[in-house]
């Protein structure tokens, strides 16, 4: 059962809940009060009627009953402020009415039943009000027709006197009170309602913008936005989360398109670049077996063709390996390195690798630097050697065998500027941003022998990244390609 009704409820709209939970309060809140009003004005009219009997009781029961008419007739008496309707009786020690003074005009003709106020009757009652019906009947709480009375015995006399007000006008004045209250209150509780209804539906209108915007991105629109809302309401911040998640969304959307175009690129090219050694491989391979290499010299050849293409797949493999650790995002252990013994010994390295090139380190100026000079920046050691030969091999591979290539270092602005210039045929400038992109070539024409893998400058650019600078390429005065790498000093 308990199950059934929240799914009932469950399947509630939240305006509807909001709605009907506050219409609840505001008409307990409307019951008590009406009843809280009705209570204190019941008390109040019964109170004034009370003391109404009571004061006059008070005076009346010291007249003799046999000089009241007389008394009131040469205005020796004067009655207290009675209502117009008000029935006055002085009783014998039986019950039997001695006299009786009645001014009625609402009650139909009717007088109150006193016969039953003996002298005991009235002393037991101790001078406190009470109510009656139209019987004479004790009422704890007459709602109908009746009389609300005080019985005291008489001051200087045997018997006693009775003083009775209707308790029609006190009644009816309650039931038309009760009445308006509750109609007052159902009007009341309609127009709450319809304005909680309206003011939860215009506050809930941004979760229909956001049930909108949520169905569209659902459907591959990951461009949609809420609108933006003004303040610091509930609604405005989770608004403003919401397109925060959505652009964060989107922006991972996309850097996950982008990942997964590189990675087929990267597998198309990798295929493509280890396809031409591996072919190379096994051409020379089966001229081999066929026999067709049957003197030293073509042996010699194919045997160097095959050492070549095996070096070049390694190198290929390293650099696929180099990028794979980097993509990793793994973080560089930096600490101080001077960067003029890191440029000396690259230089030195890719020297003696076959280049046979003249490679100077120099300060910005050009001027030759010492061995012992320092230029101490804070940077990981390995990456920046690799940086280093990678440049330099590749300027070293495309600058003619006359002419040396430089690598300039030092600070400007607080940063730390390094520039690795050659004097080849340059880099063109529309693809300049280009060769930054793995197994991208500036010259497609380049041949596998004068042209690497395409791979060593992306491994640069992801490496001067990692240690939050910037890697561009320009053209050296005179002709040739400046790499610039920019690093925080």
């Amino acid at each position: 059962m308990g199950s059934k009704v929240n799914g009932i409820w469950e399947r509630i709209s939240l305006r509807s809940k909001l709605t009907a939970l506050s219409m609840t309060l505001i008409g307990v809140l409307l019951v008590v009060s009406s009843l809280g009003t009705i209570a204190l004005l019941r008390t109040y009219l019964q109170q004034s009627q009370d003391s109404i009997l009571v004061s006059t009781a008070t005076v009346m029961r010291t007249e003799n009953p046999i000089l009241v008419d007389a008394r009131l007739a040469t205005g020796q008496l004067q009655l207290p402020n009675l209502p117009t309707d008000y029935y006055i009786a002085y009783l014998d020690d039986s019950g039997r009415i001695l006299l009786a003074l009645a001014a009625s005009t609402n009650s139909g003709g009717q007088l109150p039943n006193v016969t039953n106020f003996d002298i005991g009757s009235v002393l037991a009652t101790g001078g406190v009000p009470f109510e009656v019906d139209l019987n004479g009947v004790v009422q704890p709480d007459n709602d109908g027709r009746g009389w609300r009375i005080v019985a005291v015995p008489m001051a200087n006399l045997p018997g006693s006197l009775v003083v009775a007000l209707p308790t029609d006008l006190n009644n009816g004045l309650v039931k038309q009170y009760r009445a308006i209250g509750l109609s007052f209150g159902a009007a009341l509780l309609l127009l709450s309602g319809l304005s909680i209804w309206l003011t939860i539906s215009r506050a809930l209108r941004p979760l229909k913008e956001v049930e909108r915007t949520a169905a569209a991105v659902a459907n591959g629109e990951t461009d949609q936005r809420l609108m933006q809302l003004e303040g610091t309401t509930e609604m405005a911040r989770v608004n403003r989360s919401l397109n925060t998640m959505l652009d964060s969304i989107d922006q991972a959307l996309s850097d996950r398109g982008k990942t997964v175009d590189q990675m087929r690129r990267f597998l198309a090219d990798a295929s493509h670049e280890l396809r031409t050694p591996l072919v190379s491989v096994r051409g020379y391979a089966e001229l081999y077996r066929m026999g067709a290499l049957q003197d030293k010299a073509s042996l010699d050849d194919a045997i160097g063709r095959i050492e070549s293409e095996a070096i070049r797949m390694t190198s290929l493999v390293e650099n696929l390996l180099a990028l794979a650790r980097i993509d990793e995002d793994q973080p560089l252990v930096k600490t101080p390195t001077n960067m003029v013994s890191v440029c000396l010994d690259a230089a030195k390295d890719v020297s003696v690798a076959g280049f046979k090139r003249s490679i100077r380190v120099v300060d910005m100026s050009g001027k030759e630097l010492a061995k012992d000079a320092e230029v101490t920046i804070n940077a990981e050691t390995n990456a920046m050697r690799q940086v280093l030969i990678n440049l330099l091999a590749n300027a070293s591979r495309f600058s003619p065998e006359d002419r040396e290539v430089e690598v300039a270092l030092g600070t400007q602005e607080e940063k730390f500027i390094l520039e690795v210039r050659d004097h080849g045929e340059g880099i063109p400038e529309p693809v300049r941003e280009k060769v930054f992109e793995r197994f991208y070539r500036a010259d497609t024409s380049r041949n596998r022998e004068t042209g690497g893998s395409g791979l060593g400058l992306s491994i640069c650019k992801a490496l001067i990244n990692g240690h939050g600078g910037e890697i561009t390429a320009g053209e050296t005065p005179g002709g040739g390609t400046t790499i610039r790498v920019v690093l925080p000093a």
